[in-house]
């Protein structure tokens, strides 16, 4: 099956979805990474990173004091994206932080479809232990620095590919 999407990742400062703080975009062609983009973002000016939230990806404020605002990146988000729709992995959780971020700076913005790789991996290894992307990367042998975004983009879009080939 050859599959042409994009996968997406976000991580985010804080609880409010509006704080995207580093995006990873990877493009599939006939279920082929092709492209890659990576961008730290810096968060709204009223949103400080918490520090549980830095334990998880390790993004502190000083990383994205000069980075490029959501507002900023849009362009070239969307320009990546293109036409494709999305696959993420637990897909609401990072269509929520697009559809946020949006918001947040009054972009009125078509979202793309998206797919879950959580979803399709429950049904493609319904005999895991449980579905999250470090436990089905270690089982497809897909290296991942997990919380990183553009890792986390790279394993969910071959989560895809392998689940889609499993299953159709």
């Amino acid at each position: 099956m050859e599959l042409n999407f994009c996968g997406i990742d976000f991580e985010t400062a804080c609880n409010n979805k509006a704080s995207a703080l580093a995006i990873g975009l990877v493009r599939v062609r006939n279920s082929i990474i092709v492209e890659t983009f990576y961008s730290l973002i810096k968060p709204p000016k009223d949103m400080e990173i918490i520090p549980f939230f830095t334990s998880i990806h390790g993004i502190t404020m000083k990383d994205v004091e000069k980075a490029s605002t959501f507002q900023d990146l849009k362009g070239i988000i969307y320009d990546f994206i293109g036409d494709d729709y999305l696959v993420a992995h637990n897909a609401s959780f990072d269509r929520s932080v697009l559809i946020a971020s949006l918001d947040n700076y009054g972009l009125d913005t078509k979202v793309p479809e998206f797919e879950c790789t959580l979803e399709w991996s429950r049904r493609a290894w319904a005999f895991l232990a449980d579905h999250r992307l470090d436990t089905v990367s270690n089982y497809l042998n897909i290296d991942l620095k997990h919380h990183e975004a553009l890792s986390d983009a790279i394993a969910c879009s071959k989560i895809f590919v392998e689940a889609k080939n499993k299953i159709g």
